[in-house]
């Protein structure tokens, strides 16, 4: 049975992401979630998530949990911009900040964790540097 996706927004359209003045909430763009306050033109904090809400809570959960530099995972660092599992498939974007000289090796654990949580899915990770 295929169930119809969805995109869930971590905080609402109205709310601010915490520690962030101004924010006019996250908008969709072709590119990923942008800040719809212009706030210093940087992107929306919250990624963009599409799937069964509680497969998609349970795999950022993990990655949250389990892809970790500096004592914080890179959910909490905002490092995740979008995650996408539907129809066998899950697509995550993760950006790294330049100065982050681990990225690959986060990518790959990232990879590892989807790998390990949906082992019956094609996996994707794509990955930049800001």
């Amino acid at each position: 049975m295929i169930s119809a996706m969805s995109v869930t927004w971590l905080h609402s359209e109205s709310a601010a992401p915490a520690g962030v003045d101004g924010c006019g909430g996250c908008l969709p763009s072709a590119a990923g979630p942008v800040c719809g306050g212009g706030v210093a033109g940087e992107c929306c904090l919250s990624p963009e998530l599409a799937g069964e809400q509680r497969e998609v809570g349970r795999v950022m959960s993990a990655l949250d949990r389990e892809v970790r530099t500096g004592g914080q995972g890179i959910v909490e660092r905002h490092w995740v911009k979008s995650l996408r599992i539907d129809d066998g498939e899950a697509e995550l974007t993760v950006t790294f900040p330049a100065r982050c000289g681990g990225g690959k090796e986060l990518a790959e654990a990232a990879f590892g964790t989807l790998r390990r949580l949906l082992p019956e899915t094609d996996i994707y990770v794509r990955h930049t540097h800001a």
